[in-house]
């Protein structure tokens, strides 16, 4: 069974918060935070995907919490959510990781794909660390190009003399 990812809501108005909480927890495990300061006390205690992030709040403001958050977590997505947007603030979102940035009041389907693009990248990039990782134990830190390069030419060639690939290094 996969698991649910887990979506943080970070806003300080009530409405909205719990407006995206109410469409969002029949597909993903929700978190909410009122400010800036309780949604980094989350990331800490949990496991997050994805934030939804107001940048109007008391506290820190949102710019700054996605700065936080993207150096506790780079892998963390951050959906900025504004009623108070405007160019130059996309444009620093998005210079500093946000994956999208939507003005309120935003449009349910247009959310949902935001989210579920977000988190399929993120799915992939954890797909490909893993192979990375498995890259390096089966060649070692010190593994030239080349030495891959020909792993994975005699595999394909071995493969279909036997109709199966080996995951083991010969």
């Amino acid at each position: 069974m996969v698991s649910k990812r887990t979506i943080l809501i970070v806003d300080d108005e009530i409405g909205p918060r719990e407006s995206l909480k109410m469409i969002l927890k029949p597909f993903y495990n929700v978190e909410t935070a009122e400010d800036g300061i309780k949604a980094l006390e989350i990331i800490r205690e949990k496991e997050i995907d994805l934030v939804t992030l107001d940048l109007k709040m008391p506290g820190p403001h949102g710019g700054e919490v996605l700065k936080q958050i993207k150096q506790k977590n780079p892998d963390i997505e951050v959906l900025i959510i504004t009623g108070y947007g405007s160019l130059k603030s996309a444009i620093d979102g998005i210079r500093h990781g946000a994956c999208d940035y939507l003005i309120k009041p935003f449009n349910i389907s247009e959310i949902i794909n935001i989210i579920n693009k977000a988190l399929n990248k993120k799915k992939k990039m954890e797909e490909l660390k893993g192979f990375l990782s498995e890259i390096g134990s089966t060649f070692g830190e010190n593994a030239s190009l080349e030495e891959i390069k020909t792993y994975f030419k005699e595999q394909r060639e071995g493969s279909k003399e036997t109709g199966t690939v080996s995951k083991q290094r010969s």
